[in-house]
């Protein structure tokens, strides 16, 4: 009897649970020197928990490497104007590096991977992007 109450509370927890949801973006983009590039990641509206983990390796120049940051929206914008901005993650000038970020919520998030402290050489990085979250109904 015991068991069979188990299970059924185990069920309804497990059909009541939100569902995740997972994206995930891969690829090779090449940044020109004194130059950034930024792939834009989206969480939904209702969504909750969201996880980015990000994994980079860059070569090119003299110390194949690279300064990746994510932030968000409004911080990019003032980034951009050269005005001061929080950014979520930054990795540091690295040749490889693995994170994994919080976000604070839904919204509109930039990866940015920054170049312009090399003056003669573009670096190509080899990237993966996971976005986890879980969706409220």
């Amino acid at each position: 009897m015991v068991l069979i109450l188990g299970f059924i509370a185990y069920n309804s927890y497990q059909r009541s649970s939100p569902p995740t949801f997972t994206e995930t973006l891969s690829g090779t983009i090449t940044v020109d020197p004194l130059a950034y590039r930024y792939l834009t990641i989206t969480v939904p509206s209702g969504a909750s928990d969201p996880i980015l983990s990000i994994y980079f390796i860059a070569q090119g120049g003299a110390r194949n490497d690279i300064r990746c940051f994510v932030i968000d929206e409004t911080n990019f914008i003032n980034w951009q104007n050269g005005h001061p901005a929080f950014i979520l993650y930054d990795s540091g000038q690295v040749s490889t590096a693995k994170g994994q970020i919080s976000l604070p919520g839904p919204g509109t998030y930039y990866i940015v991977f920054d170049n312009t402290f090399s003056v003669f050489s573009s670096k190509t990085v080899n990237y993966s992007i996971t976005l986890k979250y879980t969706y409220q109904r």
